[in-house]
């Protein structure tokens, strides 16, 4: 014979118990997925531009020519970001190069980069200029990756001993 609880809540906490354990399971079992879904084998953080790509980078954007109109009067390296600014026949024009990982919908895209335009306005046929110049530039261009670069130098350290 099965024993009787003698209150009637005592049943409600047996079924609350269990139903709190199964949702602590349950979120063990996601934490779990989630850290071996942080596979080595893809980059983690935020990309980063890699210093000595200065010459590159001016290429990219145009550095000494004509480009639809407007012509590359500042620019620089921001860790993430490439920050460009055009003296365009309507005025400055502020753009920001990214990885696609950050990009906004309104950016334009190239294999790497996503290109938004920050202020200004740029003449109709400036972003497709820049974004051909880009691509024409970027696959000698390659992003570093902080963390894995990290535990790259980790393991070299570790192999040396």
């Amino acid at each position: 014979m099965r024993p009787v609880p003698t209150r009637p809540e005592s049943a409600w906490r047996m079924v609350r118990g269990r139903g709190a354990g199964f949702a602590a399971l349950l979120c063990a079992l996601l934490a779990a997925s989630l850290v071996a879904a942080g596979d080595d084998n893809y980059p983690t953080g935020d990309p980063v531009i890699p210093p000595g790509e200065e010459e590159l980078i001016g290429t990219m954007l145009g550095k000494g020519t004509a480009l639809d109109h407007c012509a590359l009067i500042s620019g620089g390296v921001e860790y993430t970001t490439i920050k460009a600014t055009y003296r365009c026949l309507g005025g400055e024009v502020r753009l920001e190069l990214a990885n696609l990982r950050n990009a906004r919908a309104s950016a334009t895209q190239t294999g790497q980069f996503a290109i938004t335009v920050k202020s200004g306005s740029p003449p109709p046929g400036f972003r497709h200029a820049l974004a051909a110049l880009v691509r024409s530039q970027e696959d000698k261009f390659e992003w570093s990756w902080p963390e894995s670069a990290a535990q790259d130098e980790n393991a070299d350290e570790g192999a040396a001993e």
